[in-house]
């Protein structure tokens, strides 16, 4: 009931500024209190709703009703593709619902988003090709999208691990095993597509570095957030801040309900503000080029040190005496992988090997990186060579012979 008021209240306040009555006048004709709806609701005044939304909103969303008052209950069904639908306008007639997740209004009919407006479902359109022309592979996986034609939330390579994606399918933070648990569910990876989102809306010249909410390696919210001294307990899905708080300038982080210790990268440094080696460097670095700007004079000082992952590490390829090694979430080296400068391979090292075959660590079957902790451009496994991406994805149909495979280049096994 609370939430029906406020939308009236919304409704009415909009009213009021753009309507002709008077705000005053407005709200004396009109009280929406939990009697009003009681009486309307008795009185059969509310239509019967449609069941679409009975099953999990499968095939319809329920809303506040266009009524006075929201009082009654309302369901807003979803349009089958192939059925007619419409746009609105004159002499187009009105139609209750929409179309479909995917699914959007083409002359007059709900119709699959065409790959002309949809990348992700381009690339569907493509796998699905390859795969009736018999060039697909055993361990490709068709593109998931959205209800609105974008990338979902994460992208899986079957027997390895799966990833973080943002809506246009460029890889995110945030990398777990893949298995069956892994589902849009437990794995919406919201933490590091928002502080991506909230990074790519701030001008790229702006002179400090963008805090943002702390991400666990799922991509997902750590259960602890901290706005400036106080930290909250929040949602791990969601982020929404809920339950206990504590201002670290009294209290412990620890003391709050919702940490653990096993997910605290950084506990054996005893933070009293829940930071990191690599947040406090960077405070550090603001703070003089704060400094610099209030006496007159600009060092642009941020530039000389990488910003911090999302969850709060230095990020898992970091130079280290002039050579770039690959590090896990606890700054751990992966192995031996490295690069030299003035290399190709330190050009172009993303750790993105050493990081999956880490988390892979239990595996009998891992992938084979090159020197740099990249992925090697093939791959084999059981007898079976394929050639994959720089993410580790496969790219062309599996084969027995590895010189037929396009990226089976000159010196492909040293990489």
């Amino acid at each position: 009931m609370a939430i029906r008021n406020y939308l009236f209240f919304v409704f009415l306040v909009n009213f009021c500024i753009f309507g002709e009555l008077e705000c005053q006048e407005a709200t004396e004709k009109v009280l929406c209190e939990e009697g009003y709806c009681l009486r309307q609701i008795q009185a059969g005044a509310c239509a019967a709703t449609s069941p679409n939304c009975r099953f999990n909103n499968a095939t319809g969303v329920a809303l506040p009703s266009p009524t006075t008052c929201n009082c009654c209950d309302f369901c807003m069904p979803f349009i089958a593709e192939n059925s007619p639908c419409s746009l609105g306008g004159p002499g187009e007639g009105t139609t209750i619902g929409r179309c479909a997740d995917g699914l959007t209004c083409i002359d007059g009919m709900c119709q699959r988003m065409p790959a002309s407006l949809s990348e992700c479902h381009k690339r569907q359109d493509e796998f699905d090709q390859r795969q009736l022309d018999g060039e697909g592979g055993w361990l490709e996986e068709r593109p998931a999208c959205d209800g609105k034609g974008r990338f979902a939330p994460y992208v899986c390579v079957p027997t390895q691990t799966c990833f973080c994606q943002d809506e246009d399918g460029q890889r995110l933070f945030g990398e777990v095993l893949h298995s069956s648990r892994v589902t849009p569910q437990t794995m919406p990876c919201e933490c590091s597509r928002r502080l991506h989102r909230l990074k790519a809306s701030i001008d790229p010249g702006v002179r400090f570095p963008v805090d943002g909410p702390r991400c666990t390696a799922d991509g997902n919210f750590y259960p602890v957030q901290c706005v400036g001294q106080i930290c909250h307990c929040a949602n791990k899905l969601t982020g929404v801040l809920e339950g206990k708080s504590v201002n670290v300038t009294e209290d412990k982080v620890s003391d709050l309900p919702c940490y653990d210790k096993d997910l605290d990268l950084f506990a054996a440094y005893n933070f009293d503000n829940f930071s990191s080696p690599c947040l406090e460097e960077k405070r550090e670095k603001v703070a003089l080029l704060q400094a610099s700007i209030d006496q007159g004079y600009t060092v642009d000082y941020y530039n000389d040190v990488s910003d911090c992952h999302p969850d709060g590490t230095y990020g898992r390829v970091v130079v280290n005496n002039g050579t770039k090694i690959c590090l896990d979430e606890w700054g751990k080296q992966i192995g031996h992988y490295q690069a030299l400068p003035n290399t190709p391979e330190y050009d172009n090292m993303n750790c993105n090997c050493a990081v999956t075959s880490s988390i892979m660590a239990a595996s009998l079957e891992q992938p084979v990186c090159c020197s740099n902790g990249n992925f090697r451009a093939v791959q084999c496994r059981r007898g079976r060579c394929r050639c994959v991406d720089q993410h580790g994805r496969q790219t062309e149909t599996e084969t027995y012979d590895v010189a037929s495979l396009s990226c089976a280049t000159e010196g492909w096994e040293t990489c």
